[in-house]
């Protein structure tokens, strides 16, 4: 009993191994149809043909017995299937009759006429009657065969597969199977983690197999390789001169388009000494508040982190705290006192050895920081501004200017004498100008020397004080440097870098005729010395502008290195 597929194929119903012996008289039958015993009316029938041939083709070649040979309709094709699909071959013909159809592989005979000769249980036939049907791939064909249909293909089923019809000159077609695996790595070089020493060269390997033959990629988790780039091709991965920089999870992957990559992992340890690194090396703080020490440590095996004070060792205290999260080692100086300024150091320990950071902890006020513009709208003066963050009352600063050192040997041509002295009217001060390759020092006060905040400095909630400068007597289209410190309680800060401002260039004074309106007193542009503190919380700002009553105040020059 059969069964018809829905592509209108007929199947039968329980597929068998045939005895020898039936396979043999299924082979004569075929020779007996296809007329291969040359008898007296098949050698006639061959010379009919011969005679013939200058007028038709061999396919339309009328024999004796009104039979038509038959002309295949499905052509021969590749066919690139996945393991474990199912895979349909084709074998149609037209004007089938009486000829018989076989299926082969090699030498091998799999299936003749309908009769399945192989043993393999995955191998069926599809029987397709006369008609016009649809194969999977082939719609719309007429004729009549049997198509091959093998079922789970494995690796071994690729080759060609021939569907011949026993004609007296045998007449085939081949489809070709190629069977596409999908990637498997069969070799890795290491597996779990690698532990390499620092500056070692390292050789990864990945190895793998499958049709096509699969392209290998490395790749690392969370970053790039070594190299710089995201991912390389290649079997192997060599990572030169190996660092803490190297150390992390690489990724060996296959893919060759079939199924889904496979992929191994290699995480690489790299074991070195610790390295140190300090967050800040000065830390500014003021009395009563906590201050925050941190070291920055990179060690593989992970280190052993001992703080110091001075040459004392620290333990953990209510006053001071430890704190080490991922690399990152913390003290905790809690209600800071005068006592806890100093030096500080980190020292950090491993089996491969040690490494020490250096801190300070210190009272003084922040390095300051200038924020005037960089070009003066006159020609020969200059208000020059700068902040620091300080958490006590700043008493003193110290302002450093000059013009640079390239530019001195011009203004010296003007000057008869190296030093001059200069007596402003505006505030009677005193400035000495000094051209040579020296800085000029104006000593300014700080806000508690003129009582800005009575009673007690604005501790902590002062942390950045304001102060600004007019400088006169400035030579035009000249460039300058300048420098400033700081003075609290705790002492003076360390200088600032230097800072770059330019005068203006001369130009023809433009004649105004004189105004009916009043003179305005007071503008910002003309004040001499300024000063102010705040914060977030509070905001309280004091100026004075310098005049007769100043005259107590002390100017005087410093010599500096240039």
């Amino acid at each position: 009993m059969s069964t018809v597929s829905a592509a209108g194929l007929t199947t039968p119903a329980d597929p068998f191994t045939v005895p020898q012996s039936v396979i043999v008289n299924a082979v004569e039958g075929i020779l007996h149809r296809s007329k291969w015993w040359l008898s007296e009316e098949g050698r006639d029938t061959s010379e009919k043909a011969e005679g013939a041939k200058s007028h038709n083709s061999l396919n339309d070649l009328d024999l004796e017995t009104g039979e038509r040979l038959p002309n295949f309709v499905t052509p021969g094709q590749t066919y690139r299937i996945a393991t474990g699909a199912t895979v349909v071959l084709p074998c149609r013909v037209t004007e089938p009759g009486s000829y018989v159809m076989v299926w082969k592989r090699g030498i091998a005979v799999l299936t003749a006429g309908h009769v399945k000769v192989s043993p393999d249980p995955r191998v069926r036939l599809l029987s397709s009657p006369p008609g016009t049907v649809s194969l999977p791939g082939l719609p719309g064909l007429s004729g009549g065969g049997y198509s091959l249909e093998l079922r789970d293909v494995r690796p071994q089923d690729a080759g060609d597969y021939v569907c011949q019809i026993g004609t007296l000159e045998p007449r085939e077609i081949t489809h070709t199977l190629e069977i596409l695996v999908p990637p498997r790595i069969h070799y890795v070089s290491h597996t779990g983690s690698l532990d390499v020493m620092q500056g070692a060269t390292v050789k990864l390997e990945c190895r793998a197999s499958g049709n096509p033959v699969p392209t290998v990629a490395w790749t690392r988790k969370n970053n790039v390789l070594p190299s710089g780039e995201r991912s390389v091709a290649g079997l192997s991965l060599v990572i030169q001169h190996a660092d803490r920089h190297s150390a992390g999870q690489y990724q060996c992957s296959a893919d060759n388009g079939v199924g889904q990559p496979d992929t191994r992992h290699i995480t690489l340890n790299v074991l070195y000494a610790p390295e140190v690194e300090t967050e800040r090396s000065t830390i500014h703080t003021g009395i009563g508040l906590e201050a925050q020490l941190v070291c920055i440590v990179h060690a593989e095996p992970a280190p052993q982190v001992v703080w110091y004070k001075d040459t004392a060792q620290l333990s953990i205290t209510e006053q001071h705290a430890q704190q080490a999260r991922g690399n990152r080692y913390t003290l905790i100086i809690r209600n800071v006192s005068g006592a806890d300024f100093g030096n500080y150091s980190c020292l950090a320990s491993n089996n491969l050895g040690k490494a020490k950071g250096h801190l300070t902890l210190t009272g003084t006020a922040g390095i300051g920081v200038f924020d005037s513009p960089s070009v003066s709208p006159s020609k020969d003066s200059y208000n020059i501004s700068w902040a620091v963050s300080s958490h006590a009352m700043v008493s003193e600063f110290r302002l450093y200017f000059r013009p640079q050192p390239s530019q001195h040997r011009a203004h010296r041509q003007h000057d008869e004498l190296n030093m001059i002295s200069r007596m402003d009217a505006m505030n009677n001060l005193t400035t000495l100008m000094n051209y040579r390759n020296e800085w000029n020092s104006v000593v300014l006060p700080g806000p508690t020397i003129n009582s800005l905040f009575p009673g007690q400095a604005p501790y902590p909630g002062v942390t950045r004080q304001k102060m600004w400068y007019m400088i006169r007597g400035l030579h035009p289209a000249t460039h300058y440097e300048a420098r400033v410190q700081a003075k609290n309680v705790h002492g003076w800060n360390k200088i600032s870098p230097v800072f770059h401002f330019n005068t203006k260039s001369l130009e023809p004074e433009h004649i105004v005729e004189p105004s009916a309106q009043p003179a305005v007193y007071g503008d910002p542009s003309n004040r001499d010395l300024g000063m102010a503190a705040y914060n977030s919380a509070h905001y309280s700002t004091a100026r004075l502008t310098t005049n007769l009553y100043l005259s107590g105040i002390i100017v005087f020059v410093s010599i500096l290195a240039a």
